[in-house]
């Protein structure tokens, strides 16, 4: 039982490292191979649109056919996609054709392999014996890690390994993370609906994940939070400080400063892993929500290039405790029946956020400038802090005593091994 919450931690690390290393090989593979800049974005939008569904769909299948399983099972699709391009390559030649369709089986999986290992992590923290804080601190922390060494592992495969052969490595990283998931305990993630109890139709079951995050205000609440936020956050990060230092900057300081918010980040988790469970998680939400605010309206407004990295650091020390408290808050809300429904439909909303923000935020910046369109991210920020802060629904983010012969109800499972949290 011990080998439990490690297994888990070294799965998820290298599923993470694979899509790392994939993410980051594919586009080069694509314009090398193509010589089209833009066969890289046709890339990208023709896989995204299958990974969106297969997020919606993958959460009820995730719930009809067990966590465990699917995530073994989505973690040997992505490998084997990913190891027919090499072969591919050595038979026929990669084109961009090839690149697609194995793009999109490769999409198909990934979602509902990750969304698949998220919802087993109370399970995982109740199996181990260890608080559901730490493990998705710890979590949460590790892919950190890996969005900071992966890019300089990258570079160095790229150089070691001709052409597609890098790709070897990324089915690897799949085909271990599969592995050491089906090494976990068979009754881990099982299918929480009794067996031969009839199946309706996957939109009715999708629907009962929507009524969930409906009728409970604090998981509506942060799921709209968290949407809202990557609005924000997305073109803030992602083009209105490049386009700005790419004026007045360099891009080896833009490296510095997305290096900067993933350390912060890291160690925010980190300390959420360590005392997360012994503090109140209202507590840790508000110091999290201010921080960032602050951090991130000193960032939008574009400041000398060393408080930058300060600030940058800062949001990223400031939001680190975010992802694993939300873990925690969803494990313990959502009831095991329903846990990759709800959670496929956090990530389907998160993964559609990200470039409808970036497509905002190029609006804003063609039409405004850095400087103005900074102020008005800035200002954007405020309301979404003011509204995180003042919500009825983001009070209550602490567990109610339970009194004696009172049983936990729907949505209202205690998750944390370690004891109360």
């Amino acid at each position: 039982m011990r080998l439990i919450v490690p297994l888990y931690l070294a799965s998820s690390a290298l599923s993470l490292l694979g899509n790392v290393i994939a993410g980051l090989v594919l586009p080069w593979l694509v314009l090398t191979r193509t010589g089209d800049a833009a066969a890289a974005g046709t890339l990208a939008a023709v896989t995204g649109l299958p990974m969106l569904a297969a997020s919606l769909v993958g959460g009820v299948v995730i719930d009809r056919w067990g966590r465990r399983r699917v995530s073994v099972g989505a973690d040997v699709a992505s490998a084997l996609s990913v190891a027919a391009l090499p072969v591919v390559d050595l038979a026929f030649g990669l084109d961009l054709g090839w690149f697609m369709l194995f793009g999109v089986v490769g999409a198909v999986f990934d979602l509902p392999g990750m969304t698949a290992r998220e919802s087993l992590l109370p399970e995982i923290a109740r199996a181990g014996g260890v608080p559901v804080e730490r493990v998705a601190g710890l979590r949460e922390g590790l892919q950190g890690v890996l969005t900071i060494v992966g890019p300089a592992l990258v570079g160095g495969l790229m150089l070691a390994l001709p052409g597609a052969s890098v790709l070897w490595v990324t089915a690897a990283c799949s085909g271990l993370a599969a592995l050491l998931t089906a090494l976990l305990p068979a009754g881990l993630g099982a299918p929480v609906a009794p067996a031969g109890q009839e199946r309706r139709h996957w939109l009715a079951e999708l629907r009962e994940g929507v009524t969930l995050l409906r009728s409970d205000r604090l998981l509506g609440g942060v799921t709209v939070l968290s949407t809202v936020e990557l609005l924000v956050l997305a073109p803030l990060i992602g083009l209105l400080l490049p386009a700005h230092l790419a004026v007045v900057g360099s891009a080896g300081q833009y490296g510095l400063v997305v290096s900067a918010s993933a350390v912060g980040g890291v160690a925010g988790a980190v300390a959420y892993s360590v005392v997360g469970a012994r503090l109140p998680r209202r507590m840790w939400f508000v110091g999290s929500t201010v921080l960032a605010g602050v951090g991130l309206v000193w960032l939008a407004v574009l400041p000398p290039f060393p408080l930058m990295l300060v600030a940058v650091l800062l949001v990223g020390v400031a939001s680190g405790p975010m992802p694993p408290l939300l873990a925690v808050v969803t494990a313990e809300r959502v009831p095991d029946a329903l846990r990759g429904r709800v959670l496929g439909l956090q990530n389907a909303v998160s993964l559609g956020a990200s470039p409808v923000g970036m497509f905002g935020g190029g609006l804003l910046v063609a039409g405004l400038g850095t400087s103005a369109a900074g102020v008005v991210l800035a200002g954007l920020w405020v309301l979404v802090t003011v509204f995180a802060l003042l919500a009825p629904g983001l009070r209550r983010f602490d567990p109610e005593p339970v009194t004696g012969g009172d049983a936990a109800g729907p949505g209202e499972n205690v998750v944390s091994g370690g004891g109360p949290c």
